[in-house]
């Protein structure tokens, strides 16, 4: 296979295949910077007059105060100001709750009935509430990952709640698939899939795993990510002209707009704007892979990526606008650096130590998840770009790769 029409497929599948594949070298050949910060402030929270009956009662309780750690913000203590009160019981298989959350500047009555939600799932929206109330920014307890296991010969698509739990397998295709980009409404990924053989686009739903073609041409069909203005045009990687070069698909009727006209190079790893007015991908017309942005209406591009890594892949856009974080390859290996597009590059980066590949923005503008190499393959972690240690995800054998967060 020609190497233009190789890059995107190894762009996309970085994590899995086109690094150290394991032990020692995963070590050896990290990059050479340190990233020393402090941690953000918190709150401290009490949550010693929020009272649990039950099993399911004492679920919601545990889970609530995980999700308050976990969302940065926080730390559960006894001498906390910030306080949450009252009842909250079994009812089945879900809970009943009535509690009040008070703090210096401000309260709020939080109460459902039962059968609304489960234990977990009332407590993450809980949790989220409290988040949006008191700090002013969009919890993620409430959200979920996607990510593709790579097991043997396949890689199946799986997704799971942010803190990890309620892992689900969505395919059972014994094929490969990579690059899961969730659509804005939270139910459903785009992703490249290899069932009839080769790179075509799919919508999936997550919840029944029904699928769509959505790209099926000679060539590489890959990178599907669908616009958050329209939710009709999607962005996606095709070959057909001869190379890979970036184009817009419309659901409705098909019709296809060429965005990119770059003979001699490739293109890959679209993301959307929150606006739906610009995309970033990755282009190796320089003869290395860099980040561009695109404005869609114009189609003119610039060059996001100048002056630090001698690669730059795997773009992701925070909610807010103001980041892009990305796969950048400095002192011999790969980490995750973020960029403001109307400033430019930063000197350092989020990570460092083991490689991290493939960022994916939390709707809180704050956390990311990538994949991060380790002796035995690739895991799925949470970073927080404020300074929090990082997190691990999942735990459970096998390559985890190309991570997606959920807007909601």
């Amino acid at each position: 296979m020609n190497a233009r029409i190789r890059l995107p497929i190894l762009l996309a599948m970085l994590a899995a295949a086109s690094l150290c594949p394991s032990g020692a070298s995963a070590q050896t050949r990290a990059a050479d910077i340190t990233i020393i910060k402090d941690a953000a402030a918190k709150d401290a929270i009490n949550l010693g007059g929020l009272s649990a009956a039950g099993p399911q009662g004492r679920v919601f309780l545990a889970t609530l105060a995980a999700d308050l750690e976990r969302s940065g913000w926080f730390k559960v203590e006894k001498s906390g100001a910030t306080k949450v009160t009252g009842m909250v019981t079994d009812a089945g298989a879900s809970v009943q709750s009535a509690c009040t959350v008070t703090w210096p500047a401000g309260s709020f009555q939080w109460a459902r009935g039962p059968g609304e939600e489960d234990a977990r799932r009332e407590a993450h929206r809980f949790a989220d509430e409290i988040v949006a109330k008191i700090k002013g920014v969009k919890g993620i307890a409430s959200t979920r990952i996607a990510m593709v296991r790579r097991a043997g010969g396949a890689a199946e698509l799986f997704v799971c709640d942010a803190d990890g739990q309620n892992l689900k397998q969505v395919t059972h295709d014994n094929a490969l698939c990579l690059g899961p980009r969730w659509t804005p409404d939270g139910r459903a990924v785009y992703l490249t899939s290899y069932l009839n053989g080769r790179p075509c686009a799919y919508r999936i739903s997550t919840e029944t795993a029904a699928r769509q073609l959505i790209a099926n041409f000679l060539g590489l069909n890959a990178g599907a990510t669908v616009s958050p203005r329209t939710g009709a045009d999607v962005a996606l990687i095709l070959s057909f002209p001869g190379n890979p070069e970036l184009f817009l698909i419309h659901l409705g009727d098909g019709a296809l707009t060429r965005l990119t006209r770059t003979h001699n190079a490739a293109e890959a790893s679209p993301c959307w704007s929150p606006d739906g007015s610009q995309i970033a991908y990755v282009s190796d017309e320089t003869s290395r892979a860099q980040v561009y942005i695109m404005d869609v209406a114009s189609r003119k591009s610039r060059r996001a990526t100048v002056t630090y890594g001698t690669e730059n892949l795997s773009p992701s856009w925070s909610l807010d606008g103001r980041q892009i974080a990305y796969t950048s390859r400095r002192g011999g290996g790969y980490q995750i650096a973020s960029l403001d597009p109307a400033r430019g590059e930063p000197a350092a980066t989020l990570t460092s130590g083991a490689q991290h590949e493939d960022p994916s923005w939390a709707p809180d503008n704050r956390h990311l998840v990538c994949a991060r190499r380790e002796p035995n393959g690739s895991v799925i972690c949470i970073i927080d770009s404020l300074g929090d240690p990082e997190i691990p995800l999942i735990k459970l054998s096998g390559d985890w790769i190309t991570p997606d967060w959920s807007s909601r």
